[in-house]
């Protein structure tokens, strides 16, 4: 875009006339800078003047072709906004994608939902069943949170709609770590559409993760309440998993989804590699207690190595409403054992409450 300026002489005084000066592309594919004289003594005639100049310059350059012309007016209407001191984020925005337009390099926009679900389609191929749950879990809260602005442009996100999304899971109840773990998901959708310039800003990269200091400790269950848990079992199952629990220490997933083939009842152990650890491929071996042996001595697996210990657990998902977590916590309460104990902290002198769950 061409621009305006006053020479002065020997003596520092302006001359009348106005110059201007703009780019064009020179032989070796790069660009010179042209200073002329506008031979205007008004603003607005040496404007013009420049314009004219800059135009002509450009068509003898094989620059002033109909695409070359669309994007250098929009922009000098982006110029001439900004001058004006009417420049928005919004308009800067529409610009620069008219100007990617007509050169070729049109970027797909998406609406907040629109990337949620490409985003989320794309994790599912790339990690691990948990955690693309749990990151499809968030996003559909945040998308929930926006209510009908989850329909609005990407870019239309703030720092501050993050940062009242995370404190609304704080005042729902969830504790500093569930809350930081909801604010990472974010970072990391945000951050890939910044990747492939779908925004220019990650909303959620400035955001402080809140300080963990209510996280409660676990709570062991003792052999009476193990007693309790598998009289309220709703199921062969659902004892079979409380025994793995109780007995080798499995997550409630890697209990569910254990299959003949892991069990091995001549040497007394289970093998099998752990969700948290598949990736590095490690396995374990675990030996089984008398109550592990006695129970599948009653409940005598399938001998296709592929078939689950416990096929009526096997698809269930571990959070939901009705999932493995909640499910457990209906036996809880149907046994009498209470999801919470008070126990002497590490100093030995205060008390504190640990949370207790299956794990």
């Amino acid at each position: 875009m061409a621009n305006i300026y006053r020479k002065k002489n020997a003596h520092g005084k302006e001359l009348k006339n106005w110059y201007c000066f703009f780019r064009v592309p020179d032989e070796k594919g790069g660009w010179k800078q042209v200073h002329r004289s506008t031979g205007k003594e008004t603003k607005k005639g040496a404007m013009e003047a420049a314009r004219h100049f800059e135009k002509a310059a450009k068509e003898e350059a094989d620059c002033g072709d109909e695409r070359g012309t669309a994007i250098l007016a929009k922009v000098t209407e982006a110029g001439e906004l900004a001058m004006k001191g009417h420049l928005t984020v919004a308009k800067g925005r529409d610009l620069i994608g008219e100007i990617l337009k007509l050169s070729g390099n049109e970027s797909t926009s998406y609406t907040v939902r629109s990337w949620v679900e490409h985003w989320t389609a794309e994790k599912d191929q790339l990690v691990k069943s948990g955690t693309a749950h749990f990151y499809r879990a968030t996003t559909t809260l945040f998308l929930d949170f926006l209510g009908e602005r989850a329909d609005s442009p990407l870019e239309s996100i703030t720092d501050k709609d993050v940062r009242a999304f995370r404190d609304s899971r704080r005042k729902a109840g969830r504790v500093a770590k569930t809350c930081n773990q909801n604010l990472k998901v974010l970072r990391s959708l945000f951050g890939d559409a910044v990747k492939i310039a779908a925004i220019l800003h990650n909303p959620a990269g400035a955001i402080k993760t809140l300080a963990e200091t209510d996280s409660t400790s676990r709570g062991p269950f003792s052999l009476e309440e193990v007693a309790c848990l598998i009289s309220a079992a709703p199921s062969t199952d659902w004892e079979g998993v409380i025994l793995i629990g109780a007995f080798t220490g499995l997550r409630l997933v890697d209990a569910c989804n254990l299959k003949a083939g892991n069990l091995d009842l001549e040497r007394g152990v289970i093998n099998l590699t752990p969700r948290k650890t598949e990736r590095k491929g490690t396995t374990v071996e675990i030996p089984l207690h008398s109550e592990l042996i006695d129970y599948f001595a009653r409940n005598e697996p399938s001998p296709f190595g592929g078939t689950p210990l416990f096929p009526s657990l096997a698809k269930d998902k571990s959070g939901g409403r009705n999932g493995l977590s909640a499910q457990f916590r209906d036996i809880m309460e149907e046994s009498g054992v209470s999801r919470n104990v008070t126990r002497k902290a590490k100093d030995g002198a205060a008390r504190e409450t640990a949370a207790r769950s299956f794990h």
